[in-house]
């Protein structure tokens, strides 16, 4: 009876387990997808008049390429026309107020999202569900539908990767009970109603006569969140409690028999409920990754985009201020003046990189980098700030042991390491760093990821401070989470840490004891070795000589700074805050500008756009590329069409004087 017990509550937990987990994947996509609904709602109705009608379906394209699920989307009015669509022309005169959707978001019988039945899309022949949200005017009425069609087949594609035991299944259904994904598949099942897999009742360990097979199945339930949608777990009664049927008859002939056989199945059931046991704990921190890595996602894409707008007004900060501070005059109260604001501009800058790493959508470099030359730069610029009853101790034994990455990035991993150990000696003690070589034999699960045989670098950094509580160790990561008081941290240094370290594919052991203090282990794949980098003196800015350059910013104020910037450095700019209007002008007089300079993202034409237009003009022509917020992608993107260069926002003087020089260098 124990062993029939068991097997039971095994393995309800652990369907019930897999489809938890499931169902929230589940939800972080159709949240997305919703998302998507609610603003391009919120866009129709607030910026249809600033568009022409004529790129509506072309903007509408743009807004729906980041979510691969979404096939399609379309506008439909209040008297049920179809008016604009992400993919293909709209087709006029189409009338869609028979739809079901349509009916119930007019009728107002749909309270805000709204799922159709499966259907399978005219063009790609590809199984999908319609989803939809109601438009409203200003004063509240009917005034039409937007709606997506949902592809199926990434659910499908995400289920059928899950390994899964004999005899079980997953199936996502509507709240009503049609079927819309299963895994394993089966034919002809798809779009039918099995309403008892959607509501079972009972208890959730209760059997099932499973509608679709006819088998005897065990069924756990989990709702998905904020969607009318159903995921089911089940699990063949027979392939379930076969264990506990082999054991009983292994037992019954062995006591039979021998009663010391007996004794040894004892001992065999408690190996396998310590089996269990080990595989629950492994279901666990699996679930708390899987919850942790979809926090850090959507957290970053929000920084990512705050960090974009952030840029274009430190640029006229920062470039307006260089300027002021090279027509002040040296030791005058004005210059002190703007000496302080470029320095609290080159602490925002810092806060808007630390940001952009988190995101781990900046421009960081790949390359070999030399990890003790950054370590001990790192130690130089710290023991200068060192603390009275702080004592630093040392030992750098690295070499020219080498890491593929961004020194920036490196740095700031060793400076908030650092920066924290201080906090926690708020009484004095020992800060102790260590770099050096290890060669990994076997596979090693640290605190944070997991590392896999090989050679690596490894940074410990420890205090002797506090030590970290319990509460804190599990959240110490998470993004904005921070102990300190309101203004005292952003919360952004070791989740910042945690992006760059796995970015380069390494991995984060913490130790800690109460009162005793902690260390942080960083560890980071070797590759190769480089020797340390030669510190270059500075030199004078390089002038040009009358070159036109074209400068395209839907931000005048940046328009007029990089016209004034450039008339200093020697150029003859010429300014646009419309890249519609830049591509008019150089299509008049294409042989005029010697280099095109660009921002990416305009409302009209995006900066990569207006560059591909121009090489067809005029193939030559050297194009640099200005961004304040993109990554790999962008980089691949822009090297594709033939961009020179692309650089980051906010820009410096030098940075783009150096620019201007090497890309008009190379071209002549």
């Amino acid at each position: 009876w124990r062993s029939y017990h068991n097997a039971l509550v095994a393995s309800d937990r652990e369907i019930g387990n897999v489809a938890k987990a499931l169902a929230e994947q589940t939800s972080w996509t159709w949240q997305g997808i919703d998302l998507l609904l609610r603003d391009t709602a919120r866009w129709y109705q607030n910026d249809i008049q600033r568009i022409a009608p004529e790129r509506l379906d072309e903007v509408l394209a743009n807004r729906t390429a980041g979510v691969r699920q979404v096939r399609l989307i379309t506008i439909i009015d209040a008297q049920g026309m179809q008016r604009h669509r992400s993919r293909g022309s709209s087709p006029p005169n189409l009338d869609l107020s028979d739809r079901s959707y349509f009916i119930a978001q007019r009728d107002g019988t749909a309270t805000g999202l709204f799922m159709s039945e499966p259907i399978v899309t005219r063009s790609e022949h590809r199984a999908g569900v319609e989803l939809s949200r109601r438009l409203n005017d200003d004063q509240g009425r009917f005034a039409g539908v937007v709606t997506a069609i949902v592809d199926l087949e990434d659910l499908e594609q995400f289920y059928g990767a899950v390994s899964l035991d004999s005899g079980t299944a997953i199936q996502l259904l509507r709240e009503d009970g049609t079927l819309l994904v299963r895994n394993p598949p089966t034919p002809n099942v798809v779009g039918r109603k099995f309403p008892e897999l959607a509501a079972p009742p009972g208890a959730p360990a209760s059997r099932l006569a499973n509608p679709i097979d006819g088998s005897r199945d065990f069924i756990a339930v989990a709702r998905v969140q904020d969607t009318p949608l159903a995921l089911t777990v089940t699990r063949e009664a027979a392939v379930a409690l076969q264990p506990w049927r082999d054991e009983t008859i292994r037992i019954g002939v062995r006591t039979v028999v021998l009663t010391l056989l007996g004794a040894l199945t004892i001992a065999a059931l408690l190996r396998q409920l310590r089996r269990v046991e080990t595989g629950e704990r492994a279901l666990r921190e699996s679930e708390a990754q899987l919850r942790q890595s979809q926090k850090m996602e959507a957290v970053g894409t929000l920084a990512g985009g705050i960090a974009h707008d952030f840029n274009n007004i430190l640029g006229a900060i920062v470039g307006y201020g260089e300027l002021a501070f090279q027509h002040s005059e040296e030791g005058s109260a004005l210059r002190r003046y703007i000496e302080n604001v470029l320095h609290a501009a080159d602490r925002a800058k810092a806060l808007v990189d630390r940001i952009l790493g988190f995101s781990r959508t900046g421009f960081g470099e790949r390359v070999p980098v030399n990890v003790q030359s950054i370590i001990e730069e790192t130690l130089e610029l710290f023991v200068a700030s060192l603390p009275s009853g702080i004592r630093l101790e040392k030992r750098l034994e690295a070499g020219n042991a080498a890491v593929v990455g961004d020194a920036t990035y490196l740095h700031q991993v060793a400076m908030n390491l650092c920066t924290n150990a201080l906090h926690a000696m708020k009484h004095g003690g020992i800060l102790s760093v260590i770099l050096e070589r290890i060669e990994l034999s076997e596979r090693r699960s640290l605190t944070r990821g997991t590392l896999s045989p090989g050679p690596y670098v490894r940074l410990v950094i420890g205090d002797t401070g506090t030590g970290i509580a319990p509460a804190v160790l599990e959240r110490m990561f998470d993004p904005f989470f921070t102990t300190k008081s309101v203004g005292e941290g952003t919360g952004l240094g070791l989740s910042l840490v945690h992006g760059i370290v796995t970015d380069l594919g390494g991995a984060i052991d913490v130790v800690t004891k109460a009162g005793q203090g902690t260390s942080f282990e960083i560890w980071l794949p070797v590759a190769g070795e480089i020797g340390k980098p030669v510190v270059e003196a500075a030199h004078e800015l390089p002038r040009g000589n009358g070159e036109t350059v074209m400068i395209v910013d839907d931000e005048r104020l940046l328009v007029a700074l990089a016209e004034e910037l450039l008339a200093e450095l020697g150029y003859e700019p010429v300014g646009f805050d419309s890249s519609s209007a830049a591509l008019q002008a150089f299509r008049g007089e294409p042989q005029r500008f010697d280099l095109i300079l660009t921002d990416e993202a305009m409302p009209d034409l995006i900066g990569t756009e207006l560059a591909r237009e121009i090489r067809r003009l005029r193939p030559t022509v050297p194009i640099i590329l200005m961004s304040g917020y993109g990554g790999a992608q962008l980089a691949q993107r822009a090297g594709a069409i033939g961009v020179n260069e692309v650089l980051r926002k906010p820009l410096q003087n030098r940075d783009l004087a150096e620019a201007l020089a090497r890309v008009l260098g190379s071209s002549h």
